[in-house]
């Protein structure tokens, strides 16, 4: 049976503006089967390592205290969602699906986490939630001709942002998801697939995504869509900062060195575009960006 809603009481709105810290995956440079977790200042200073298990820690996503961390890993065999202290510590499974459930998101008020999962290995995937206490999910989309993936909730709980993508994996266009009453608006309906994890800005007005390679900035109800990096090179991967004037993305373009990828940020005018930091390792994952106030 699928959820026709997806209450959460809302948390603030916004950020209070201070700046935190960017964590993202970083791949071994020479074994793809293992990524760990790390954190680093935005200014490139005191990188820190998050995770050390066998496996891919992948996908970050700070709640909105920014005291904890929720991500996948595929350290027991299938991708799970697991939560731990925004300092790598108390490390827990939240999920068992046996399947591939991937990019977390908490809810405002940091009770709830949504995700992407596939649960019947039949190539579809699907938005659940669940407590992170753990338990049982409970399955938000059930549609055979398209995949539902990367959700993010409004920063007013209000709605969830995802990813539609056809089937044929011709199109893939962003949509929300009314918490309350399930119903659903398509915000894009460009030829270009809208790809991985799109995010909100922390005043909930502004939303980044990636879109043929290059990371766009678009207002909140689809409008007003603005090409920032306009790179030959694959960008990814979007985190607004606390303050709402930059956006933290993965990209290979730019600054980069042919061959690798560094999580960079880029002001929402389209200028500044830097290098968070060049290590560790040569392919940095999506990056999620911290509000003020975590450890």
């Amino acid at each position: 049976m699928i959820a026709s809603t997806m209450s959460a009481a809302p948390a603030r709105a916004t950020y209070d503006g201070q700046p935190g810290r960017i964590a993202f995956g970083a791949f071994d440079a020479t074994d793809r089967r293992q990524a760990d977790l790390w954190s680093v200042n935005a200014n490139g200073h005191h990188v820190h390592r998050l995770t050390d298990a066998p496996g891919r820690d992948i996908c970050p996503a700070y709640s909105a205290d920014g005291r904890r961390t929720a991500f996948c890993s595929d350290r027991t065999g299938a991708f799970e969602i697991w939560v731990m202290d925004a300092n790598g510590n108390h490390e827990r499974q939240v999920t068992d699906l046996k399947t591939s459930a991937v990019f977390p998101d908490f809810s405002p008020d940091g009770d709830q986490l949504v995700f992407s999962a596939e649960p019947d290995g039949g190539g579809t995937t699907d938005l659940w939630k669940v407590s992170v206490l753990g338990g049982d999910p409970m399955q938000l989309t059930d549609t055979s001709e398209s995949l539902e993936e990367d959700p993010v909730w409004s920063p007013d709980g209000t709605k969830v942002l995802f990813v539609r993508i056809a089937s044929d994996f011709s199109s893939g266009q962003l949509w929300t998801k009314d918490v309350t009453t399930g119903e659903e608006t398509q915000l894009t309906f460009d030829p270009t697939v809208n790809d991985q994890t799109p995010d909100w800005s922390p005043d909930g007005t502004r939303i980044a995504y990636a879109a043929d390679d290059d990371i766009w900035l678009m207002n909140a109800d689809g409008s007003a869509q603005t090409n920032l990096t306009h790179s030959p090179d694959l960008e990814f991967g979007t985190a607004f900062s606390p303050d709402g004037t930059k956006i933290a993305f993965t990209g290979s373009g730019g600054p980069v060195t042919a061959g690798e990828r560094y999580v960079q940020t880029i002001r929402t005018d389209g200028s500044g575009r830097r290098v968070v930091s060049p290590t560790p390792r040569l392919l940095q994952a999506v990056p999620a960006w911290q509000p003020h106030g975590g450890a």
